[in-house]
């Protein structure tokens, strides 16, 4: 429902209607105003996590446990910035980050709705794709400037646009009203058009051309100054300066009567407008639920009334001031409602019990092939590996070697770490393993949109690496000792690699086989039914970091530790087998 606007001018602009048959009108953000937000906002990055690296450079004489703590958070707070800082921002603050808030600038859907949390996840998963190569950022800023609705690529994903956001915040005061009735002109219209001619060529006019011209125009439109007893202390450029402020109105108001019923309306409809303006400020605070069933009912009534005065200012060819201020108030309404309506309520427990895997069930063609060229790469490298290990050498880097070949040999119970992780230092190895794992699942998605390209390189990447270490123990005779490192975790780890994979594949064929839809309806469609397996891989992997952190460097029997992820295996198949399988799927959920 929305129309890009075709009229040629300096900013961009795109139209939406609304249910109620309005159109709201949204300036879309340019890339220079996008590029000053995202500076602001990577300042506030950089300064933070400088500030906590500081803090954590001291943290060491206050004892283990606290330069644990501080590390910890540190790897979090590295994490957060590259993944959620703008996720959270948008997807919490209704579409703006602290930079965004600062130059006035609001991401919403092409359909006029508030940012949802989901869109908010979207295209914030596609920004490393939006800054290749590198940081440079080029790929979203070519695909802005190209763009129909100066959308960069993670836009086109979730569906959304960046608008220039003119506030709101302010009540609707007297200088949002168009001035009364001013009077009837004094000069005619041919007299005034020769004033206003001068007034637009006397700025470049020199000041002794300006001086005889403004004479002339005097002894023809002077008359009008009879009543200004002052006139005669000004000189003839000032005295028409000043006529002109005085008539322009006037001529305005003639020209266009309709513009004066437009100031006539918004007299009579203040009162309701401010009472609108205060529920929609305490909706936006508190959230809709907060307000009355009165006040609901209040709210309704005076947004259609809202509304329908937006229709009546355009018709009434109201001032630009008027209109602005009416649109953004009724816009505010408009998310404000529609945000409410829109939110599906799906408890943590009914997602994690049934929709997260059934929706793997549903996807099970693409997280297959995800499965096949992950392991597949990887059993290829370990077969090569076997049969040359100076390849096993290169591929799995000489400090895996060095750990490799000081294994203690015929012990299956033998640590695969050159030393014991201790307990203070634990938290730190498991986020660091924890963030690392699932960021390597939110690039393996994020690549999909690369035709699935970024997807396919991941999963090689990492597959061959696994197949290079494998080999590598396994010549140097020590390859159970790996395997009881990796058999506790591994199961968990793995499949949430191979289920981001299938995401990510199933994100690039939008862009190959898009059906009868538009590559850009089609990847909208998609990304949000292939969010949960990313929300689901993520947990997977917070679950997986803990046992790798916490369990697997524990001094146990290999035996204890084979048995453990045997027993994640088999609860692996029953729950992505069985589980939602008889519960009947909610309406509005994938």
């Amino acid at each position: 429902m929305n129309n890009p606007s075709s009229r040629s001018s300096l900013h961009r602009r795109v139209a939406v209607d609304t249910p109620e048959h309005v159109r709201l009108d949204y300036v879309l953000a340019d890339i220079g105003s996008r590029a000053a937000a995202l500076a602001i906002d990577l300042t506030v990055i950089v300064a933070t996590l400088t500030l906590l690296r500081v803090v954590s450079g001291y943290a060491d004489v206050l004892g283990d446990l606290v330069e644990s703590m501080s590390m910890t958070v540190l790897i979090f707070a590295i994490f957060f910035a590259q993944w959620g800082y703008f996720l959270l921002f948008e997807g919490l603050g209704g579409g703006r980050t602290p930079g965004k808030r600062v130059v006035g600038l609001r991401v919403i859907h092409v359909g006029g709705e508030p940012l949802s949390f989901q869109g908010s996840v979207l295209r914030n998963l596609i920004r490393i794709v939006d800054m290749q190569p590198a940081v440079s950022g080029m790929a979203g800023a070519v695909c802005i400037v190209v763009n129909r609705r100066a959308q960069r690529l993670g836009d086109l994903v979730a569906g959304t646009i960046v608008v220039r956001d003119a506030g709101g915040s302010e009540l609707l005061g007297t200088d949002a009203l168009p001035p009364g009735r001013v009077g009837r002109p004094v000069l005619s219209v041919e007299q005034f058009e020769l004033l206003a001619g001068y007034m637009a060529r006397r700025e470049g006019l020199d000041p002794e051309v300006r001086r005889r011209v403004s004479a002339s125009v005097i002894n023809a439109v002077g008359f009008a100054l009879d009543v200004d007893h002052e006139a005669i202390t000004r000189t003839s450029d000032e005295n028409l300066v000043r006529l002109h402020e005085g008539e322009a109105p006037r001529h305005a108001a003639r020209r266009g009567g309709a513009s004066l019923q437009a100031a006539t309306m918004a007299r009579e409809q203040r009162e309701e407008w401010a009472a609108y303006v205060d529920l929609v400020e305490k909706g936006r605070k508190r959230g809709l639920r907060s307000l009355t069933e009165e006040e609901v009912r209040a709210f309704g009534q005076l947004y259609r009334g809202v509304t329908a005065d937006l229709a009546r200012a355009r018709t009434y060819g109201a001032s630009p001031g008027l209109l602005g201020t009416v649109q953004r108030w009724a816009g505010a309404g408009h998310n404000l409602l529609y945000r409410a309506r829109g939110q599906v309520a799906v408890s943590l427990g009914h997602w994690i019990a049934v929709e997260f895997p059934r929706a793997v069930r549903l996807y099970s063609r693409q997280i297959l092939l995800a499965t096949l060229l992950f392991y597949g790469s990887g059993a290829v490298t370990y077969v090569s590996v076997r049969e040359d290990p100076l390849l096993g050498r290169a591929l799995a880097g000489s400090g895996m070697m060095t750990r490799a070949e000081n294994t203690e040999k015929d012990n299956i119970n033998a640590q695969y770490l050159e030393e014991d992780i201790e307990g203070a230092e634990m938290p730190v190895f498991a986020s660091f393993l924890m963030t690392n794992n699932v960021g390597v699942t939110l690039f393996a998605f994020a690549g999909g949109f690369l035709a699935g390209a970024g997807t396919l390189y991941v999963l090689l990447l990492n597959g061959i690496g696994l197949g290079a270490v494998f080999g590598a123990y396994a010549n140097e005779g020590v390859p159970l000792i790996l395997l009881a490192w990796v058999f506790p975790h591994g199961f968990i780890e793995l499949t949430a690699i191979c289920i981001s994979g299938g995401a990510g594949f199933g994100l690039g064929s939008a862009l190959l086989m898009p059906g009868r839809r538009t590559r850009a309806e089609a990847l909208m469609e998609r990304g949000r039914a292939f969010l949960s397996l990313i929300a689901g891989t993520a947990l997977m992997l917070v679950v997986a970091g803990l046992v790798e952190g916490f369990y697997s460097p524990l001094e146990l029997p290999a035996a204890a530790k084979f048995a453990f992820g045997g027993v994640t295996a088999v609860l692996l198949v029953l729950y992505f087998g069985f589980a939602g399988r008889w519960s009947a799927p909610r309406p509005g959920v994938a």
